[in-house]
């Protein structure tokens, strides 16, 4: 279903040309295998593209370190490279939210549309959230694991998808979050202007009381200056259950909105 090429240090993994451009953008520390349930439908009607970040599953590593800018880069290039396909639908999940946000943001031209999982809108809240003690010991723990043995990880609980996942993670990958510096990972960047944004788009939001990163407070600013947005909030934790592919009310939401405007 999914062809796997390398584009400079990039791990991309296209599907058949069966439709127009979506391009599909992972979070942070996951890879392109996190959409896996849901290609079979994409794939039917869409030309999809899929790839992981540097220093995430089989693309290459940064040994400079990583950076919110520096993961911006690649996704600019992965659409840069199919831009000749013409504009590409994006649909990112948390960081890769972010992203989609700010290539719409940086060129309407090659986006026509934008769907986010549960990505923040204000970096101030994003920052002071990660900085927090709880996240800051979890990301620890997940730059302990990251990069070992699989079948390490699998003696520790890991389920075999997450064990690969965390297995071909670059535990650099998390200096920043398990630092508490978040800041420096996202020094390079800003907040979207959303008004700068041209194409449709469909806002997400998990419950936050379940983990979710988008907070209540960053939303009616965004919706109240851009009524043209869609937005959609889901009881579910941050990962919007899209490992459960068509049954994932995220997923549902994002077809139908995709469907309207083929």
């Amino acid at each position: 279903m999914m062809r796997e090429f390398s584009l400079q240090v990039l791990n991309i993994a296209e599907g058949p040309a069966n439709g127009p451009l979506l391009l599909l953008l992972h979070g942070f520390s996951n890879r392109w295998q996190v959409f896996q349930p849901i290609l079979p439908i994409l794939t039917e009607r869409w030309h999809v593209v899929a790839f992981d970040f540097r220093g995430h599953g089989k693309s290459g590593r940064a040994p400079g370190g990583y950076t919110a800018d520096g993961f911006y880069r690649d996704a600019e290039s992965v659409l840069a490279h199919f831009a000749a396909d013409g504009p590409a639908v994006l649909i990112g999940h948390s960081m890769g939210g972010s992203i989609a946000l700010h290539l719409a943001q940086d060129y309407p031209q090659r986006v026509r549309a934008v769907v986010t999982g549960d990505t923040s809108f204000d970096l101030a809240t994003h920052i002071a959230m990660m900085n927090s003690r709880r996240q800051t010991k979890l990301f620890g723990l997940r730059r302990k694991l990251a990069g070992r043995p699989v079948d390490e990880l699998l003696r520790r609980g890991l389920l075999p998808e997450g064990a690969v996942e965390m297995s071909q993670l670059d535990p650099a990958v998390m200096d920043y979050h398990a630092e508490g510096r978040v800041e420096g990972f996202f020094a390079d960047v800003g907040d979207v202007n959303f008004d700068k944004i041209q194409c449709p788009v469909l806002l997400t939001q998990a419950s936050p009381e379940k983990g979710g990163l988008l907070q209540d407070a960053e939303i009616p600013s965004v919706l109240a200056a851009h009524p043209r947005f869609q937005f959609m909030r889901f009881e579910t934790g941050h990962d919007l259950e899209i490992e459960k592919g068509p049954e994932s009310p995220f997923w549902q939401a994002a077809l139908e909105f995709s469907r309207a405007i083929e």
